[in-house]
């Protein structure tokens, strides 16, 4: 909205000058969306509550009854924080912003049901189905990635979409058609990996904090040719306004962090962990930094292994590999204290983050 008071009254109004700067919008966007988590979810809290929409723990998770009874769903404010910040800020006649806010309220409706089902009968919907409304929404995604977004430059010329650059390296490889089968399995990867890292106080918020932190400045610098120049990295035409978004979910995240760490009053839910991880796996495409992803991203990479690793070693061998699957419950069981696995996790996935932001000048 700000931005489009910029467009049409600079000329009459000069202060509105500022509005054309992404650094502003987006720390405008972070802030805003801060706030909306701290002033609503208290009374978001008081309303589930009244209304007995609360978890309900798994009998497997002997350790956790005491959470029985926590409101759930916290992922519908974080939601809103994110919508309404990216209105005031965001620049609606650029695609890729549209496409990612698009991504992220498709993938929150799935979630946004799931939840609501699992409330009033207990059970939510089956695997199969959660399964299918994904790949529906994904393939959407991908099919309007192809029609609407170009390539990208790279060294002075022009490239293709199904081209990658990995880290590390200045060479490009060239996928194919089956560049858009690795779009799928990112984008449906990403968004179940976080919602299995949703598993402990604060666990997958605050992991998400450090991703989320080196996706932001990955996506600023590939929207500016002056510092894709210099760092020898794929520059996208008006990638960065999806800056300002990733702000608000940083914003959101922080602000929610303050009632999602231990002991827990509010958990997000899948409308809130399902949709921020597919967000992450669609920027990483749109900026071409797929690979990346998975170093930045590493606690949920790991955490989704560990689910692969443990049902894979079960039925074919009919052995567990781990204590209980995803990794965080494993250590659980070893006698780690909740909040010494939490924060050694969030403390793996700062560091990753940094390997992440360092690598942009490994090349």
């Amino acid at each position: 909205m700000f931005y489009y008071f910029y467009d049409l009254f600079v000329e009459s109004l000069a202060f509105l000058n500022i509005f054309q700067y992404i650094t502003l919008r987006s720390a405008f966007a972070g802030i805003t969306s801060f706030f909306i988590i701290i002033l609503f979810t208290p009374k978001f809290i008081n309303f589930m509550n009244q209304r007995n929409f609360v978890e309900n723990i798994s009998s497997y998770l002997t350790q956790h009854h005491t959470k029985k009874g926590t409101p759930n769903m916290g992922g519908v404010v974080i939601g809103l924080s994110i919508t309404f910040s990216s209105l005031l800020f965001g620049n609606f006649s650029n695609t890729n912003f549209l496409l990612v806010l698009g991504a992220y309220l498709l993938f929150a409706s799935s979630g946004f049901i799931d939840d609501l089902i699992k409330l009033r009968k207990g059970v939510g919907l089956s695997i199969s189905k959660k399964i299918v409304m994904q790949i529906v929404i994904t393939l959407l995604l991908i099919c309007f990635f192809i029609m609407k977004i170009d390539g990208f430059s790279y060294s002075n010329s022009f490239i293709g979409n199904t081209s990658i650059v990995l880290p590390f390296t200045k060479e490009l490889f060239n996928l194919g058609l089956s560049y858009y089968l690795l779009c799928f399995l990112i984008i449906l990867g990403s968004a179940n990996a976080v919602n299995l890292t949703d598993g402990l106080d604060g666990l997958a918020t605050g992991s998400l904090l450090s991703t989320v932190g080196a996706l932001f400045l990955l996506t600023y610098i590939a929207g500016n040719s002056i510092y894709t120049n210099y760092l020898y990295l794929p520059y996208i035409k008006d990638v960065a306004e999806i800056s300002i978004l990733l702000s608000a979910i940083l914003g959101s995240l922080l602000g929610f962090l303050w009632f999602n760490s231990n002991p827990a009053q509010i958990f997000m839910g899948d409308v809130g962990s399902i949709p921020l991880g597919a967000t992450i796996g669609l920027v990483s495409i749109i900026i071409k930094q797929e690979v990346l992803l998975l170093i930045s991203g590493g606690i949920f990479v790991i955490e989704a292994l560990s689910v692969i690793i443990q049902i894979t070693s079960f039925r074919l061998y009919n052995r567990r590999v781990l204590k209980m699957a995803p990794l965080h419950h494993h250590f659980e069981k070893l006698g780690y204290s909740e909040s010494k696995i939490v924060i050694r996790f969030w403390i793996i996935s700062i560091i990753l983050a940094l390997i992440t932001i360092a690598s942009l000048k490994i090349r």
